[in-house]
């Protein structure tokens, strides 16, 4: 720690809330350490960064909250801008009605879970989305921690953002594991046949539309199993839980009306990236290549005649893309992801905070500069006049030590 400002952000939460030290404590330990090993003033600024700097602060705990902090006021009017309420089942342990509320139409925003993590998924939960697209595919979960990640985006939410699970395969155990969790959607990856579009609507409803397993543990008589007047149990989570087919290769887009014109399937997804991969086409978002504009045509085409939702994602950032899907009427769109938005703020926050710190340490250099020129001129103002009156044959007043 030889010279320099030193930038770190802060960890907020561990992973999978194992080894639960209080972040708190973490960082003034941290900075205790730093400070008795080299020496060194430390010091956390949420907010304000110049005054550290102008106190010599070397090791600089950075939050990325410090890029843009909101109003309280600004926030409050951003979350839960549609009324998910209507959707909610009877409890909480339920799934909310996902179908019913691809029916009304509205482009239904959601965020992406891919942190293996409970407190992120509690985090999560307050954003005010309107659903929750929980990737078990490409991220590594347990089926204890998918089963806690579902129930916690239900229960912190106030059921107002509703989980969506994309299955690791098409083996059964995680689909159980995420409907009788309380999931209100299911996206089965790789989806290529009719076959396999049925297996999904066999695994997520009862008969005798399906051949879901009754999970004796998950609804309890008397305590959580109330269902709206005239229904049971069974026939509520029928109605409830969405099956979206995720059609990425070319066997599947080939398949496609077999798959996306079959009763039970509510929604479709295109899994872009695979999707050109199986076409040997690179991975970009915004392809031109004729066949796979034909591709994504036929499988647009088939979900407006059968009038199946699209699922998709596209961030705000991605400007042409973002209101390609929006104009395309992808009604199930993610918008945001824990994994980028934490990687691309915690780069911004740094890259910001760097140049801020060089721009106070040039100003607090300037400032060093004049004020020893002052000093300079001060002293030399002080030296002429003296001079002067040597000059004109004036001497100093004797200064006399009197002894007592």
């Amino acid at each position: 720690m030889e010279g320099g400002t030193i930038l770190t952000p802060f960890l907020l939460s561990t992973v999978n809330g194992s080894s639960r030290t209080s972040w708190r404590s973490y960082i003034y330990k941290e900075i205790a350490f730093y400070h008795w090993r080299g020496g060194c003033k430390c010091c956390i600024s949420p907010i304000d960064f110049e005054e550290p700097y102008k106190r010599n602060g070397r090791l600089l705990v950075i939050p990325v909250s410090s890029i843009s902090r909101p109003s309280t006021t600004t926030v409050s009017h951003l979350l839960f801008t549609q009324t998910m309420d209507q959707f909610k089942a009877l409890n909480p342990t339920q799934p909310s009605n996902l179908r019913a509320a691809m029916r009304t139409g509205k482009t239904l925003l959601g965020v992406g879970l891919s942190f293996p993590s409970l407190e992120v998924a509690r985090k999560l939960a307050l954003t005010g989305y309107d659903w929750c697209f929980i990737d078990a595919e490409h991220a590594p979960f347990t089926p204890v921690l998918l089963a806690g990640l579902v129930s916690t985006i239900s229960h912190y939410s106030s059921s107002k953002m509703i989980p969506v699970v994309r299955v690791p395969s098409h083996e059964p155990s995680f689909i159980s594991t995420a409907i009788d969790a309380g999931a209100a959607g299911i996206i089965l990856p790789h989806t290529e046949t009719r076959e396999q579009a049925q297996h999904l609507i066999n695994e997520c409803r009862f008969a005798p539309e399906g051949k879901r397993s009754y999970p004796p543990w998950s609804w309890i008589a008397g305590i959580n199993n109330e269902t709206p007047e005239g229904q049971t149990i069974q026939t509520a989570a029928n109605d409830s839980i969405a099956c979206i087919a995720q059609i990425e290769s070319v066997k599947g887009v080939e398949n496609a009306e077999d798959i996306i014109g079959l009763e039970g399937i509510d929604a479709i997804m295109i899994g872009i990236g695979d999707l050109r991969l199986d076409m040997n086409l690179p991975i970009k978002f915004d392809g031109d290549e004729p066949e796979y504009v034909a591709a994504l045509d036929k499988l647009e085409g088939l979900a407006r005649k059968y009038n199946k939702p699209l699922v998709g994602f596209a961030f705000p950032e991605m400007t042409d893309f973002f209101e390609d899907r929006v104009r395309r009427n992808y009604q199930l769109l993610m918008v945001a992801a824990d994994s980028y938005t934490m990687t691309y703020g915690l780069a911004m926050a740094g890259g910001s905070s760097r140049a801020r710190v060089a721009e106070i340490q040039a100003t607090m250099a300037k400032e060093k500069e004049e004020a020893a020129q002052q000093a300079n001129g001060h002293n030399g103002h002080q030296s002429n006049g003296i001079s002067s009156k040597v000059e004109k044959g004036e001497s100093e007043p004797e200064v006399v030590a009197v002894k007592a």
